[in-house]
């Protein structure tokens, strides 16, 4: 907002205006002040509106991620093994062997065939397990589950083993990598605690508590440490396979372990910012009733 002053040049009857902040003025007799204020602009949004807007557009950003995500994973699935079944299967022993856990943690290749045997061997409840372990005989996913310590990985692309055991490293290398990995697992929980913290802080009228404004932060920010180990264990991987090309073949060349690994580590950034605009949503919402 200018505040602006006219006056009158009593000798010439000339009128000259000026902004008083960019000048000043003798106090001198022979001019006569005028001041105003300038109107202030409205704007072309009105205010009712504008939570409309930033709802839509972070409901249009959200699909966007979403459609990011899956072209990552598909671009890990096409992507080509680096080398041969059988030098993964010894960059794996490696993993094992020089971390201690050779007899600790169970590998397995799945494939059509032997899902419904594993899930007998391993599962709790034969049924459910066979659901899980359905999308990694078709190719489409690898897990490590630490309550059962076993790594599994599709036959057809068993070099996101690799991956899964750098997992297992991680749960068995000190209780900050523990943390980091075990933190997944409560992510689900943020929201409807944010919620109802926030409805039980004081607030002023019209105005968004620290939690409304900084909610989409803090959702990624709980996300992080997910991120954050998936990387660790994807480059423990990584190393496993450069040790193999370094004393058993030099021939083999990682980037295409290291391309797989980048889109597959994408998809958990590409989740952090879903997960983050999705908190942000639900408090945009909840602010709104």
């Amino acid at each position: 907002m200018n505040l602006y002053c006219f006056y009158r040049d009593v000798f010439t009857g000339t009128v000259q205006n000026s902004n008083i902040q960019n000048q000043y003025y003798l106090n001198a007799p022979q001019y006569r002040r005028i001041y105003y204020t300038e109107p202030k602009q409205e704007s072309i949004i009105p205010e009712d509106a504008k939570p409309l807007i930033t709802f839509g557009i972070l409901q249009t950003l959200t699909v966007l991620l979403q459609k990011a995500s899956k072209w990552c994973g598909d671009k890990l699935m096409q992507g080509k093994e680096f080398t041969s079944p059988e030098n993964i299967k010894k960059a794996a022993d490696h993993m094992l062997s020089s971390n201690n856990l050779k007899d600790k943690i169970n590998v397995e290749y799945i494939t059509k065939k032997n899902a419904k045997q594993v899930a007998m061997k391993y599962g709790q409840n034969n049924t459910e397990f066979f659901k899980i372990l359905t999308p990694v005989a078709n190719g489409e996913n690898a897990f490590y589950a630490d309550g059962l310590k076993l790594a599994v990985a599709p036959k057809s692309k068993p070099s996101l083993i690799l991956h899964e055991l750098g997992h297992a490293v991680n749960a068995n290398k000190g209780k900050f990598l523990k943390f980091l990995q075990k933190s997944k697992s409560k992510i689900a929980n943020l929201t409807p605690a944010l919620l109802l913290l926030n409805s039980i802080i004081p607030k002023e009228k019209g105005k968004k508590t620290f939690l409304e404004k900084y909610a989409g932060l803090i959702g990624f920010g709980a996300f992080l440490p997910t991120i954050i180990e998936e990387g660790i264990a994807s480059v423990r991987g990584v190393n496993a396979a450069k040790k193999i090309q370094q004393t058993v073949d030099k021939t083999i060349k990682l980037k295409p372990l290291k391309r797989n690994y980048f889109f597959a580590w994408m998809t958990y950034l590409i989740a952090g910012l879903v997960f983050g605009t999705g908190v942000h949503l639900n408090m945009m919402d909840f602010h709104n009733k």
